[in-house]
């Protein structure tokens, strides 16, 4: 029997931040500008919408949003893009999110533009049997690869739910990706933190799960990484590289 899916047709990634750790590095460029094997990676991320089926990729922007406007204007993509302005992007990136709010319809992905992975990974978060029907999802790796500890956000889970979520989090039995599967009850979340401080995407979650409406769902096969620095550019390359020289044996064997 096919896997049943459901459908996702818009996608909110965060592109706002300053990156500095890595844009040093990389002659100045705001983060999702800089090219990861031959693309960059707010190129990467539209990709992977792109794949998994969505219509419309939301891009909030804030750190030189003039030259990530004008870059986007020249991608080519199927994906219609709407690209919002966030003045507070030196604020958490929930801030961010809430950006974006007006321009979402219906159930949505969220993506960080500096997550990159070696295939395809949102229709995970797509699977019906994926986690319990009317929660958020998470796509958690309860195996990762040359993981930053310190630097990672952690994930502790009771069967599907994410019970615990933070970068301070021990023990805890997996890592957040970066990818989510969300509806408006993010935006009552962060709204409720925002009372009190500047939200982070994290603080939502913190809300969700109290109220045991935040699913982990497991991603297997697939190696990724964030890009936050030079080393981890390093890494990026090689993964997303060899993605790259799979695909060209494949079409010059199709040829």
């Amino acid at each position: 029997m096919p896997t049943r899916l459901l459908g996702t047709r818009q996608t909110v990634i965060l592109a706002a931040g300053n990156g500095s750790r890595l844009t040093a590095a990389r002659g100045g460029l705001p983060k999702p500008l800089v090219r990861v094997a031959g693309l960059t990676l707010i190129e990467h991320a539209l990709d992977q919408a792109m794949a998994a089926g969505v219509e419309e990729a939301i891009i909030v922007t804030g750190n030189a949003a003039d030259q990530m406007r004008a870059h986007l204007l020249t991608v080519n993509t199927p994906l219609k893009l709407t690209v919002v302005y966030n003045p507070r992007y030196h604020e958490p990136n929930g801030v961010s999110l809430l950006a974006a709010e007006p321009y979402v319809t219906g159930p949505f992905y969220l993506q960080m533009a500096d997550h990159v992975f070696a295939r395809p990974v949102l229709r995970f978060l797509d699977r019906v049997d994926a986690a319990p029907s009317g929660t958020a999802r998470l796509l958690v790796d309860f195996h990762p690869v040359n993981l930053d500890e310190g630097d990672a956000t952690k994930v502790r889970t009771s069967g599907p739910q994410i019970t615990a979520i933070g970068k301070e989090i021990y023990p805890y039995d997996a890592v957040d990706t970066g990818c989510f599967r969300l509806d408006r009850q993010v935006f009552t979340a962060l709204n409720e933190v925002a009372r009190n401080e500047a939200p982070s995407v994290t603080l939502g979650m913190r809300r969700l799960l109290a109220q045991g409406q935040l699913a982990g769902v497991p991603l297997t096969g697939v190696r990724w990484t964030d890009v936050d620095t030079p080393e981890d550019f390093a890494k990026a390359e090689l993964l997303l590289g060899a993605r790259r020289r799979r695909t060209s044996i494949r079409e010059a064997a199709v040829v």
